[in-house]
């Protein structure tokens, strides 16, 4: 499914009573404009971006896209004088687009401070929606007025307030205006209003929107927008993924590039296990991406994919003999037994690395082998992974000498000895057969699962392709995540990679 984010800019500003439109006021040193681009433009599941303007600052609108580097903006077109209009030049401009595979998210350029996860939400609901809108609750009690009387108090849990972005199925909201186009009598404000009256058998699904993301109406939103646009600069930058940190930004502007390379990456390898009859399925943020997203995970930058220990062997043979040139199986370290089918025409580093390690670094796929687990209560599992698995990590990691340093070997060192001691002994008096799990050295959260959860492997779409998925994928999810259908917060989305360079010179 293809996602164009339409950028509507036609504005003249009139009620704003400003010289030139509101969309190119400055806001933190940057246009209105350019603030509703650049959050399109680092979302992930965002593939291209329109913008419609007023005719008469068209030329001003195209040198102010001029002035970012934007990989996303396919298309600058004049709008019209009303909002349908305007909604009327972008679907025009798609007309040879599939409309059963196209998907056109409207938005207000006059509400710059769009957040990603309400993009990301709304892209997430278009995966089983033909129609979203974005809306927040009503804090206030709501009159229904006529001639300066209250004529109806409506529940104020029924009410929600309008934002963008509202994004349709590119079929419907063309069918829409086909039929509004000949009602000479309708003048609509928004385009959910041209789908409720003339799809009113389509429902309009509604996600969360965000109260930073505010309309500049009139001169007084001004001082209100700008405090909030310096509010999230500066927790970006606390983040240290504020505006001057070009790192970030150029992860971001290619994060589809990397996740398509590693898409490649997964079908040729997936073809090979399938010849060779080695079982595999998506596992971690692949498989939750899959459910949750029918793909990538919007910030995600990694694949993960299990394995059955016992066809490790026949995995290692059959990728080493086939895996193309550029595709290399090195061993796995001794220490953590996760194999990485890495990609030598690139280059990508991961957080936490300190080059003290000689191995390819380039874009990965990880394998993780599943091996029986005893059939341990899960909270002590729970409790011996994680303990071992800490005190396993601070001994592996670089030393030097010093008292402290020699007391913590000793200390983690006799508790993880003392660990694995316990594991093993337990072991022995539970049976092997119903659980699936990683190594006890890999298996830092302690999960396990059910192998009549697992199989028979299903197939399900993942980036238009079907790849194999455990049987009972909600429940395969659900251990790992919890409530894996809610977005986590901003701040708790976690990438791996520090920087990667898809284009090696070879």
């Amino acid at each position: 499914m293809k996602n164009i984010a339409v950028i509507l800019a036609a504005g003249s500003g009139k009620r704003f009573a400003a010289e030139r439109p509101k969309q190119f006021l400055q806001l933190c040193g940057k246009s209105l404009l350019r603030h509703s681009i650049e959050a399109f433009e680092s979302a992930a599941c965002i593939h291209e971006i329109c913008i419609v303007a007023n005719p008469a600052f068209l030329e001003e609108t195209k040198a102010e896209v001029s002035r970012g580097d934007y990989h996303k903006v396919h298309h600058i077109v004049a709008g019209g004088k009303e909002r349908s209009d305007s909604s009327l030049a972008a679907i025009s401009t798609y007309a040879h687009e599939d409309g059963e595979q196209t998907n056109l998210i409207f938005h207000d350029a006059a509400r710059p401070l769009l957040p990603t996860e309400v993009i990301s939400a709304v892209c997430n609901a278009l995966q089983r929606e033909q129609a979203v809108a974005t809306a927040l609750p009503s804090s206030d009690t709501i009159f229904q007025a006529e001639n300066n009387y209250i004529r109806a108090i409506p529940p104020r849990e029924l009410l929600r307030r309008a934002q963008t972005p509202q994004a349709f199925r590119l079929s419907l909201i063309r069918q829409a205006y086909q039929h509004a186009q000949t009602d000479t009598t309708f003048q609509p404000t928004d385009d959910c209003g041209v789908v409720l009256r003339y799809q009113p058998e389509t429902p309009i699904f509604l996600v969360q929107g965000s109260e930073r993301s505010m309309k500049l109406t009139v001169p007084d939103d001004l001082p209100l927008l700008e405090r909030l646009a310096e509010n999230r600069q500066q927790h970006n930058v606390e983040k240290g993924g504020g505006e001057g940190d070009a790192l970030s930004a150029y992860r971001s502007r290619h994060l589809r590039a990397l996740q398509l390379e590693m898409l490649d990456m997964l079908v040729a390898v997936g073809d090979i296990l399938d010849r060779a009859g080695v079982r595999w399925w998506m596992q971690g943020g692949t498989l939750l991406g899959a459910m949750r997203h029918g793909g990538f995970i919007p910030w995600d930058d990694d694949m993960d994919i299990d394995v059955l220990a016992d066809d490790v062997p026949k995995m290692v043979e059959a990728l080493r003999r086939e895996l193309p040139p550029h595709l290399i199986l090195p061993d796995p370290p001794s220490r953590t037994p996760i194999y990485k089918v890495r990609n030598t025409r690139t280059f990508f580093v991961e957080r936490g690395d300190d080059f003290a390690q000689d191995y390819n670094k380039g874009v990965f796929i990880d394998i993780f082998p599943q091996t029986a687990c005893p059939a341990f209560p899960r909270s002590f599992t729970k409790r011996v992974a994680r303990a071992y698995c800490k005190a396993d990590s601070i001994l592996t990691q670089q030393h030097y000498y010093s008292w402290r340093s020699v007391a913590e070997l000793l200390w983690f060192g006799m508790k993880r000895t003392a660990l694995s001691l316990l594991w093993h002994t337990a072991a022995l008096f539970f049976e092997k057969k119903t659980y699936l799990a990683q190594p006890l050295r890999c298996n830092g959260w302690g999960l396990m699962h059910r192998r009549d959860k697992i199989f028979p492997l299903q197939r399900i779409p993942f980036e238009d392709r079907t790849f194999p998925a455990p049987a009972d994928a909600d429940y395969y999810l659900t251990e790992d995540f919890g409530d894996w259908h809610q977005l986590p917060p901003e701040d708790q989305r976690v990438s791996h990679a520090v920087y990667f360079n898809l284009n090696l010179q070879s």
